[in-house]
């Protein structure tokens, strides 16, 4: 997709169509999914798959840009998979005293009801928090750790980590004391913690975006660290994709990530333009991470997991 076919898919003058973009709270039902394998997680998420079965990723756990579900709670992640078959993100970082933690800024100050940087104060300070809404208001919802979120997700649940400052070697201990290789997607940002990642856990599924900066600038330097190419997932990017990266990932059948948190959220809720979601997909980008995921879930006519 091209920057002017993207441009277009966040003109205010598109005509929008309306969607279901409040998660459906309370349902009964649990869309979840149970890899045997890491390289069944793989096939699952090899582009040719995705082609056929595209998936969403829940940006946050699922959080609401318009307040009430606060990011990186197991509350907002329950509602995602009530709602529909979709990967959940969450933010690790790790406290002052080692805990992983469930946070997305490097300060406590605008997500909870703390201040200061995650790795600067405790754990015990941090679990007497409560997090905010992404409007401010505090929610009531306590801070998850990793830990936390690890057994939530024996439910089935699939997460995708985004490692913010987490020890690969702590993060691999804790996955593997708990048989949850097949329902994680690690992110490993640049040549030295990948490589770190290889040579701990090799069988994983690894999320890799392109950094020039940290060694990893295409393909083949990532593919260079040892990494399977059946177990990545690469970045197209924020809203406009990188074309080339797509096109060099998807000659080794690995899909790439499309970002498109910041159209989406332009739009309110039950007014989301499917176009948006459809064109990535019709374009070879049928892996989503969007704030949207029940409008894109809707957009795309995904009922279940495939």
């Amino acid at each position: 997709m091209n920057r002017r076919d993207f441009m277009a898919l966040s003109s205010a003058t598109i005509a929008a169509t309306a969607f279901s973009g409040t998660p459906a709270l309370g349902q009964d039902a649990s869309f979840t999914k149970r890899f045997a394998s890491t390289d069944q997680l793989a096939a699952y998420t090899r582009l040719s798959a995705l082609l056929e079965h595209p998936a969403i990723m829940a940006h946050r756990a699922g959080y609401y840009p318009w307040g009430g579900i606060p990011e990186c709670s197991i509350f907002g992640a329950e509602q995602v998979i009530k709602r529909g078959p979709a990967f959940i993100e969450i933010d690790v970082r790790t406290s002052a005293d080692g805990v992983p933690v469930c946070v997305h800024d490097e300060t406590l100050d605008r997500g909870t009801t703390g201040t200061g940087r995650v790795d600067e104060v405790s754990a015990d300070y941090i679990a007497g928090l409560t997090l905010r809404d992404n409007l401010g208001q505090a929610t009531g919802y306590s801070i998850p750790t990793f830990e936390d979120f690890l057994d939530w997700g024996e439910n089935g649940a699939m997460l995708w980590l985004d490692t913010k400052d987490i020890d690969p070697a702590l993060l691999v201990e804790m996955v593997r004391a708990r048989g949850a290789e097949s329902r994680v997607i690690v992110s490993a940002y640049g040549r030295e913690i990948l490589e770190h990642y290889q040579e701990l856990a090799p069988d994983l599924v690894y999320f890799v975006p392109f950094i020039e900066g940290l060694g990893l600038p295409d393909v083949q330097s990532i593919l260079d660290t040892g990494l399977n190419p059946g177990h990545l997932i690469g970045m197209a990017g924020f809203d406009l994709p990188n074309m080339k990266g797509t096109l060099a990932l998807a000659e080794i059948d690995a899909p790439a990530l499309l970002d498109v948190q910041n159209i989406d959220r332009r739009y309110e809720p039950g007014n989301v333009n499917p176009n948006l979601y459809t064109r990535a997909v019709e374009e070879g980008l049928p892996f989503i991470c969007t704030d949207q995921y029940s409008a894109a879930l809707d957009a795309l006519g995904i009922t279940d997991w495939a």
